[in-house]
This record gives structure tokens, sequence and C-alpha cells, in this order.
């Protein structure tokens, strides 16, 4: 009987691993849409709209899953002349500005001064290893 619980733990205890290396090598959710008329569906579904000023919003909120929701659905990420760099320097969104960068968008000078007038040196560091120019 103590031979058969033992084998039944190890049993469950397995079964939790593999399910959590599976979630996190299959990660699932909005983020997950690469096709861009679901993006957008996916976009709309959040309460946005597929708009440069949403997407800048999304950037300066920190917001990873609308922002790549918004790439997926072709958002350039430079659109507004690069308002949502500039937010999300501005507000100290390290993460948000490394992304946006990755993506193609240009390290503007406003983007420099936001960051820089509002203390995120981390960011005016990028920024200006990236070529941002004062």
């Amino acid at each position: 009987m103590m031979k058969n619980r033992y084998t039944r733990s190890l049993a469950l205890l397995f079964c939790v691993i593999a399910s959590c290396a599976l979630c996190a090598l299959f990660p699932a959710g909005p983020a997950a849409a690469a096709d861009p008329v679901q993006a957008r569906k996916d976009i709309k579904a959040m309460g946005l709209e597929y708009t440069e000023q949403d997407f800048a919003k999304a950037a300066g909120n920190g917001d990873m899953v609308a922002v790549q929701l918004f790439v997926d659905a072709g958002m350039d990420v430079n659109s507004g002349g690069g308002a949502a760099i500039g937010l999300a320097s501005g507000r100290g969104q390290t993460k948000m500005v490394q992304y946006l960068m990755s993506k193609g968008a240009k390290p503007t000078s406003n983007a420099l001064q936001f960051a820089r007038t509002r203390g995120h040196k981390d960011i005016e560091k990028i920024l200006i290893d990236a070529g941002a120019k004062e």
C-alpha cells in the first residue's frame, strides 16, 4: 500500500513539472497572435482602437501585450513621429524602449530629452548608445 501511494505521488509530481515546462515553452494568450487580422481583433477586444494614439499610449503605459499586438497588426513603430518611444522613454519604460528599438524604432532626440528631463538615466544611456542625437 505504501509503495502504491509513493508511485502515485511521483507520477503526480512528474505531471506538474511537465505541465509547467510546457507552459513555459508554449505561452498562450493574445500576444501570440502573429496574424495581422487576429491581432487587430485582439486589440479591439482589449478596448483599444488600431490608431497611432492608442499605440503610443500603450507603449507609454508599458503594456507589452498591447504593443506586441499593434506590431503584429502592422503598426509602424515610428508612427506619429516616434511618439511611442518618446512616451515610453519619458515614463521610464526601459523594457518597452528596448522592445521598440528591437522592432526598428529610431532613437529620437525627443525620446532622449524626455528620458533625460525625467531622470531616466538607463533609458538615456540606451538611446545615446543607439545613436540618439541631442
